[in-house]
């Protein structure tokens, strides 16, 4: 995996002293004394022992620990005759007592690149970077496994660098070792040493050491980018990395992101597995490795269901549209032109979403192709043998389930067998490949190239869902033509053209109540209520110090909550140490828990100095002068907003209308179904009586009957409805017979189809 680690040490050790230059570079070069220590019986005990050559510093199998050098390079003086240990004695001996003879730089190389491509990181910073730009180092890379996990290698680089300053004058003449280590002297500069670079000082230490950081991490990542691998190093810390990837929308990275950063351990200790410090950061890696593979298997199943949906919904419109352009209805000759240009564009649309369709990439097929195009030629010729063989085998068995034959069927089954044979040898054949991609470099490269295909498929998928929105408005277009042209219909309709109607009126309904849901939705989120204008005017009165001193009460009480789950444990195993007369374990679990005890009674202080203030503010809100003035910001807030809230509460009436009319129809859609069942290969229509003994339909209906009205009244008489029937007349188009229309329920109906199909086979 990419790693990060990026340090800048001063030539201390931890103890204080000073280490010297010498010892040091004989160390990262592995020279001198430090030239064979696979071969010495002892290992130090801290790193400082190492570089300081202290007695017992070493053991065997020093190098398999500590790494061998697998390259150097030096920028040093004609001097020092190439040797970075004769640099930094030179430093040591004439340098300013006390003083730094050296800075060394530790800097992370990454284990998915090779030595060369790891160099060419390095070489890029040192020729790059200004800081080195004037100054002589010596550079060692180092190979080893890593302590904590016995698959990887852990390679790394050692730049020792001298703060001194390259000038012109050590330019145009090298000055000799003593005088180049001396202190420099302003007045007189060709007596005085070279200039210490203050880059790097006290002062300044924490912004460049970032800027070297983030440098270093952009040198890494483009290498990365350089040779195809999908990696990456940051400098920031883990909760930058997850507020940066809140805030561009991936929160899935930010939920692998959201876990505590690992606490350093230390080179000696790590090399003890039976370590409880040990144990416990490799169970918290292996558990972080798992919910991060959670967390990707949840990403991908994501996006399949995303596609999923997606494609219902095209073909959902699909249907819609077909179903719209097939209904059988008849069209007024004078509004058929518009109803077939309609109809002429929803087919227009079908076929191109039907094209657009093939152009689109879902998750699946991108990761299918990535895969094939990171095979390898004969991998690729297997694969393409493996889909042909494939096609063969269904179009087999398509042909196979058509043919009544028995002879051309066995003959086919002979050349399916041959094909499914083809086929399991082709899949073992690939077994290699497919294990391949299961590794993590190839399964990053597959994503990689998932990533862009997908990106450059966008604008085609982009394509796609305009055209599913066209032909959608465009179905609903004609299907608010086909209600608004029903009084155009002749006067008898039949149970289907009174069930497309009612359809078409309750998809109508459907879809003004989801465009009423959005609006009141949006809308909805604008209105202000009385609590919230009057904190809005407690936050102006008070100049925003009410909502500064209530978040600030919030926050303090999440942090005692918070506080309170982190000590529960504690607490737990106090009052269970408290049942044993056992003093020592009572005292240690008290002194883990005085720190919550004390950060508890600071939020305490806290909290009551945030109550104090809101009280005093409380104080000033309710003084007689500020009520009035409260009350008019109040007033002034409300009135501002009162149009909103108007047409919100208009909104959400006229939603609740549309639904009270929803359910009619749909309750009127059960009976003119059951009529339509019925009716089936029938020539029956119905229509309404204009007039009924001494009752008319149009007194009725409250003095004129809409074609609306005629198809409701339809339907009720079919769902049942008393007033409803005698209205209805019954027509025989084959005899053009006019009968009263008579509603049968449920139980007359099925005895009635069966009375019909019992006398059909008598």
């Amino acid at each position: 995996m990419a790693f990060y680690h990026c340090s800048i040490k001063t030539p201390k050790s931890g103890k204080g002293k000073i280490i010297p230059g010498k010892k040091h570079a004989d160390y990262i070069n592995r020279e001198g004394d430090y030239k064979n220590f696979d071969n010495k019986q002892k290992i130090a005990a801290s790193h400082a022992e190492y570089i300081n050559r202290q007695n017992d510093f070493s053991k065997e199998n020093f190098i398999k620990r500590h790494g061998r050098c697998v390259y150097k390079a030096n920028k040093l003086p004609k001097w020092a005759n190439g040797s970075a240990s004769n640099f930094f004695e030179a430093s040591d001996l004439y340098g300013r007592a006390n003083g730094l003879s050296y800075r060394e730089f530790e800097l992370a190389l990454q284990e998915e690149l090779t030595l060369e491509q790891n160099i060419e990181i390095v070489n890029t910073i040192l020729n790059n970077y200004e800081y080195f730009q004037d100054k002589y180092y010596t550079v060692a890379v180092h190979d080893k496994q890593a302590a904590l996990d016995d698959g990887k290698q852990q390679i790394h680089c050692h730049i020792m660098v001298s703060d001194k300053i390259i000038d012109e004058i050590e330019k145009s003449n090298e000055r000799p070792p003593e005088q180049f280590f001396k202190t420099y002297c302003r007045v007189n500069t060709n007596k005085g040493g070279a200039k210490v670079d203050r880059y790097f000082s006290k002062d300044s230490f924490g912004k460049n050491l970032t800027h070297f950081r983030k440098y270093y991490c952009d040198v890494t990542n483009a290498i990365f980018r350089k040779y195809g691998i999908d990696k990456t190093i940051d400098y920031k810390s883990l909760k930058m990395q997850r507020e940066e990837a809140l805030r561009n929308g991936d929160y899935v990275k930010a939920e692998i992101l959201n876990r505590p950063a690992e606490k350093y351990i230390g080179t000696v200790a790590s090399y003890d597995k039976n370590n409880p410090k040990v144990r416990n950061l490799l169970q918290c890696r292996r558990l972080n490795s798992i919910h991060e593979q959670l967390l990707l298997a949840a990403e991908e199943v994501e996006k399949q269901i995303k596609d999923y949906t997606f494609i219902n919904q095209i073909n959902k419109s699909i249907l819609d549209a077909d179903k719209v352009i097939n209904e059988k209805i008849n069209i007024d000759p004078f509004n058929f032109v518009q109803f077939s240009s309609i109809k002429n564009d929803i087919l227009f649309l079908i076929e191109q979403v039907h094209i657009k369709s093939k152009d689109v990439l879902t998750y699946d097929m991108a990761k299918e192709l990535a895969k094939y195009e990171l095979m390898t030629k004969d991998e690729k010729a297997l694969t393409n043998k493996l889909f042909n063989f494939s096609q063969k085998s269904m179009e087999l068995q398509n042909k196979i389930a058509s043919t009544d034959n028995i002879a051309a069927k066995q003959e086919l089954n002979i050349e399916l067998e041959k094909a499914n044979k083809a086929i399991s040898n082709l899949k073992v054949q690939l077994r290699p490949a497919n294990k391949k991609f299961t590794q993590p470099y190839w399964k990053a490269q597959v994503t990689k190239k998932v990533n862009h295909l997908l990106k450059e498929n966008a604008p085609a998928k982009e394509q796609l869902e305009l055209l599913q929105t066209q032909l959608n408005n465009k179905t609903v277009q004609l299907r608010k033509f086909i209600v608004a042209n029903v009084k155009n219909l002749p006067e008898a309709y039949s149970a289907k053209d009174v069930k497309v109607i009612i359809d078409n009126l309750i998809d109508n309904v459907k879809n003004n109540i989801t465009i009423k849901q959005q609006e009141y939705k949006s809308l909805s989120a604008r209105v202000i209520s009385p609590q919230r204008a009057r904190e809005m005017a407690y936050n102006v009165a008070t100049n925003h110090k009410y909502k500064e001193l209530k978040e600030a009460k919030r926050l303090v009480a999440k942090e005692k909550i918070n506080l309170e789950q982190e000590a529960k444990p504690l607490i737990n195993q106090l009052e269970y140490v408290q049942k044993f007369d056992d003093s020592y374990s009572l005292n240690q679990v008290k002194q883990q828990l005085q720190p919550y005890i004390t950060k508890y009674h600071e939020l305490n202080v806290k909290e009551q100095d945030v109550f104090t203030k809101f009280n005093e503010l409380e104080v000033f809100i309710n003084a007689p002068e500020q009520q009035e003035k409260i009350n008019s910001i109040i007033e002034g807030i409300l009135t501002k907003n009162s149009p909103i809230k108007y047409q919100c509460d208009s909104l959400r009436g006229q939603i609740s209308s549309l639904k009270i009319e929803l359910k009619e129809l749909k309750n009127l859609s059960v009976g003119v179904n059951n009529q339509v069942r019925l009716d089936k290969n029938t020539n029956f229509k119905y229509s309404i009586k204009l007039q009924t003994g001494t009752t008319s339909v149009a007194n009725i209906s409250g003095g004129s009957i809409s074609s609306s009205d005629t198809i409701k009244l339809l339907a009720q008489a079919f769902n049942g409805v008393e007033g409803a029937i005698p209205l209805v007349a019954k027509i025989d188009e084959q005899t053009d017979e006019v009968l009263d229309y008579k509603h049968l329920n449920i139980v007359d109906k099925r005895a009635k189809r069966s009375n019909a199909i019992l006398k059909e086979f008598s």
